[in-house]
């Protein structure tokens, strides 16, 4: 989990009482937003429950800060909660996940009550479910696979996503994987309304593939998927395939259709947006920057020069030893290649740098001027994740965290003990949404950047690829 803390909030409660809120992001996304003690005995809860590891340092409390030093908590909580999230043990704590999950709920004061969604199909097809306001990611899914007669075998392989079909069209970043630390219903309606919710395969090795076409059910969806996907043009083909494919699809020839999309170029590739990097083997060889088109696919990231798309440099995920975001600041207007659009703009200020075996022995880095280096973080580790669970035998996706027992602190000071087969409500029981019982006065601190860096730039604070290890002598 890649967590930010940008900006924070001051909040004045039914008695009249000012506090601050911290604002939580989560893999680029906002997730909550909750006071220090209630960051605060998350921490000593997850202390109590891992005494063997140790955690990192939590922020001293103080009384009675001024606006810098509430930035400096701001800071230093962010801090605390990057390297809770970059610790598997503690990222998939049950601990967290129940954390995290009822501080959704409380921030959006939505209480548990029946409610209507849409889930939609990669066709646009739409399911009508019925489900709780507070369901996780995982309980809706069961049910949305259920209701398209999609066996529990084939589950694995699917996860529900918020999609942006306008993002997806302009081959942007446009999907977000809905996790078990969060309700659906919530993060599309309070956090994303303007996405659809999507049922999608959610793993990227094309292998997987086979499994699903021994099924009905798990084939249609891998057959509506794929043609959305080449009607996007994240898949290329040339003018005689298109033909073959259209006739395949006319006549719902589905095994042939699946099986000649995946000799497509980019087949299976998800697309990153643009970025700025150096022109090395991806377009002329004199220019000082250039703009390539990223996307990302089972074991690489490739980069395409926008002007001449056949320029292209692959870079395999098995030989990035580590990779870091990093947020820019005070950035001067240079020349690049005489094109303007490339000059600094505010949307680009954050970098991606992965590290990168070239051969043997030989590491450089690589960097990538780009809003949307969270995202491609997120999908780096999700490929690494997937490659260490085929090293060990495992599934295409990783085991669904349960939540643990819980004393969850409320924003007013009053704690609810959630148990793992209590109900999820952390605000009552009464029907419908609230406006919560306090409110936002005034933004203390708004950051121009929506991000700060999830990795600084030493090499020690970099995230760790564990699927580096698995290098044999004949990838190099």
């Amino acid at each position: 989990m890649h967590f930010s803390i940008p900006d924070l909030q001051q909040f004045r409660d039914d008695n009249g009482i000012t506090y601050t809120g911290f604002n939580i992001y989560i893999d680029g996304f906002f997730h909550c937003t909750a006071r220090y003690k209630q960051l605060l005995s998350l921490h000593e809860q997850l202390q109590a429950q891992f005494q063997h590891i140790k955690l990192p340092q939590f922020p001293p409390k103080k009384l009675f800060l001024t606006n810098s030093q509430l930035d400096e908590r701001r800071i230093l909580l962010e801090k605390y909660v990057q390297s809770v999230g970059q610790n598997p043990v503690f990222a998939n704590s049950g601990i967290l996940i129940t954390f995290l999950f009822s501080a959704q709920q409380e921030t959006h004061s939505v209480r548990v009550h029946v409610v209507d969604i849409e889930i939609s199909l990669m066709n646009g097809y739409r399911i009508p479910l019925s489900v709780s306001s507070t369901d996780s990611s995982s309980t809706v899914l069961d049910i949305a696979c259920n209701y398209v007669n999609l066996s529990k075998d084939f589950t694995k392989y699917f996860s529900l996503y918020l999609f942006n079909w306008s993002c997806a069209k302009d081959c942007q970043p446009c999907m977000k994987k809905l996790e078990d630390y969060e309700s659906p219903y919530i993060s599309q309606k309070y956090v994303r309304p303007e996405d659809k919710i999507v049922l999608r395969k959610s793993y990227w090795d094309p292998c997987y593939d086979i499994d699903l076409m021994i099924d009905r059910v798990p084939l249609d969806l891998l057959y509506l998927q794929l043609i959305e996907e080449l009607d996007l043009n994240w898949m290329t083909a040339d003018s005689e395939t298109k033909e073959i494919l259209s006739s395949y699809e006319a006549k719902k020839q589905k095994r042939e259709y699946i099986e000649l999309a995946r000799t497509l170029s980019y087949y299976s590739s998800i697309p990153a947006g643009d970025a700025v990097t150096d022109a090395v083997n991806v377009g002329e060889p004199n220019s000082a920057t250039i703009r390539v088109r990223v996307s990302l696919a089972s074991k690489e990231l490739t980069l395409a020069s926008v002007t001449n798309p056949s320029h292209e440099q692959r870079y395999k995920v098995t030989r990035m030893r580590c990779w870091r975001i990093t947020t820019l600041h005070n950035l001067e207007r240079t020349q690049t290649n005489g094109d303007d659009s490339l000059l600094d703009e505010p949307s680009k200020n954050f970098e991606l740098s992965f590290e990168y075996l070239l051969s043997k022995e030989n590491l450089v880095w690589v960097t990538l001027r780009t809003e949307h280096a969270i995202f491609i973080s997120v999908c780096l580790q999700s490929i690494v994740d997937e490659l260490m669970r085929q090293k060990n035998g495992e599934g295409p996706t990783s085991p669904r965290c349960k939540r643990a027992s819980l004393a969850y602190l409320r924003r007013d000071g009053s704690t609810h003990l959630i148990t793992p087969s209590s109900s999820s409500d952390t605000l009552s029981s009464v029907n419908g949404d609230s406006s919560g019982s306090s409110r936002e006065i005034f933004s203390v601190q708004k950051l121009t950047e929506k991000f700060a860096s999830v990795a600084f730039k030493s090499g020690k604070d970099c995230v760790e690829n564990n699927a580096f290890e698995a290098i044999g002598d004949e990838e190099l």
